[in-house]
């Protein structure tokens, strides 16, 4: 009997590929890393696939109009390009939750919500006129209510929400007083924080909607008056700990600061240290994640690249809850490190530099946002 079993016994290696193919069809996107560590034979069998959710991507265009939707990795420094295109001539990418992305198009002053993995579009109620330049949703993935801002002269708000049709009311546009005004334009990203939406002045100062009190539309706060230094971008972003910070960008990239809102004494506070968590910034997202990869921890990016990456044709494939790019015409199996190669692709800084680099020898991404694909 057991000279029987011996002769018949074949190791793990020598599993049928087609059968590796039916159990990999059962297991998570993530587990394909580990499975073609194993041998030689089994990562053979590993089709190729990137990772969508292992950092937030850069969804970016080529031209503002008609073009294939693009995401870039910072990550594994390639373009992944998809079939589905954005089809409307002048459409301005405004905000992106979970797979969800919503498109302002003037001069129509229409509104498209588009899902990111089905590529279905949907037109919501038109605004009022086309001067809103932001839109942002309250409750992240659930997207119940959302909000358009118009930052150019008097600050005015409308927002829409979901009825019990699943259906979206029309626009409640509120003008704020003529007084009501942020000294110093352009106003970065608004950021909900605390339950409130606030808006970045290039000075420093922060203007406060309550959504408890639409009819009031935005305030100016008393405080903080200033960053104390000047700078010629700004980024809002509510950080996973609940902070309100600021990236600054001074001119050509150099120098950065992060700041925080001390809300107690209501005045910006310089931040030394990250603590290992990422930002990428430089759109009308900002996102501050905690990356698990090491070279990437306790840095910022901006959307500029030092030599174009390649592009592959891909699916973005949804399985079990995880989004992979899976290219359309075969190639190399993608195994995770922890880029102990790594070559500096993106503009990023470290807190703690003593001197930003500037952005000399990069190529800016226009037409960019992040998404974020890791929930």
């Amino acid at each position: 009997m057991s000279s029987s079993s011996s002769s018949e016994w074949r190791d793990w290696s020598s599993l049928p590929e087609d059968l590796l193919l039916l159990i990999l069809e059962r297991l998570r996107w993530s587990s394909h890393p580990s499975v073609a560590a194993v041998c030689s034979p089994w990562r053979s069998a590993v089709p190729p696939s990137y990772p969508a959710w292992i950092t937030p991507l850069l969804l970016n265009a080529a031209d503002v109009g008609t073009t294939n939707i693009r995401y870039y990795s910072p990550y594994f420094h390639k373009n992944f390009e998809i079939d589905r295109t954005l089809t409307d001539p002048g459409a301005k990418i405004c905000c992106s939750a979970a797979e969800h992305l919503t498109t302002l198009c003037t001069p129509d002053d229409v509104v498209l919500d588009a899902d990111m993995v089905s590529g279905s579009i949907r037109e919501l109620p038109r605004l009022p006129d086309s001067k809103f330049n932001f839109i942002v949703y309250d409750d992240g993935a659930l997207r119940t209510t959302m909000y358009a801002i118009d930052t150019v002269g008097s600050l005015r708000i409308c927002r829409t929400g979901l009825n019990d049709d699943s259906e979206w009311d029309d626009w409640d546009l509120v003008d704020s007083p003529d007084e009501q005004m942020v000294p110093t334009l352009p106003i970065s990203n608004p950021v909900f924080h605390g339950g409130m939406l606030y808006l970045l002045g290039k000075d420093g100062r922060l203007a406060l909607y309550d959504p408890c009190n639409h009819e009031r539309g935005f305030e100016i706060l008393d405080k903080p008056k200033s960053f104390g230094f000047e700078t010629d971008d700004s980024y809002l972003v509510e950080s996973e700990q609940g902070e309100l910070m600021a990236i600054l960008v001074g001119r050509r990239g150099t120098p950065v600061r992060i700041v925080e809102l001390n809300e107690e004494a209501m005045k910006w506070e310089e931040v030394e240290s990250l603590q290992g968590r990422t930002l990428f910034t430089g759109t009308l997202t900002t996102m501050m994640r905690s990356v698990k990869i090491k070279w990437m921890q306790n840095k910022v990016f901006l959307p500029k690249l030092y030599d174009w990456p390649e592009t592959i044709q891909v699916n973005l494939v949804l399985r079990d809850g995880e989004l992979a790019f899976v290219p359309k015409s075969g190639g190399e199996n993608t195994i995770l490190k922890d880029g102990e190669d790594y070559m500096e692709k993106m503009w990023c800084y470290e807190p703690g530099q003593r001197l930003a680099k500037k952005f000399w020898g990069t190529k800016s991404v226009d037409y960019g946002i992040w998404v974020n694909f890791s929930t």
